[in-house]
């Protein structure tokens, strides 16, 4: 599993690693992209849209590179992730994926 975020660094030094593990026989299956925004649409926030909306465009990239690989996409959370309920929590994210509440209620 290799762990990245939605910028282009990071995008960039994933694809290499995973050049590399294949490479030496290593194969990765599944990304994992962290520290996504999920602003709320009602937020009047111009920052956190303005943000989401290139984060979108390297997750784009990452599916289109990695589009046989397994990719799970998680929130930037509120706090760290410290503490038995608070692994739960992150372990159920990696398993079943992020839903922002907003979506919940439709």
């Amino acid at each position: 599993m290799a762990v990245c975020i939605p910028e282009f660094l990071s995008m960039y030094e994933t694809q290499r690693l995973s050049i590399e593990l294949a490479k030496q026989d290593i194969d990765i299956r599944n990304i994992v992209i962290n520290q996504v925004l999920f602003p709320d649409p009602k937020s009047e926030c111009k920052k956190c849209v303005a943000r989401r909306k290139m984060q979108q465009k390297y997750i784009d990239q990452i599916k289109d590179m990695f589009d046989d690989f397994h990719i799970t996409v998680n929130p930037q959370l509120d706090e760290e992730v410290r503490g038995i309920e608070l692994l739960k929590s992150f372990g159920t994210l990696l398993f079943e994926g992020y839903t922002p509440e907003w979506e919940k209620e439709k």
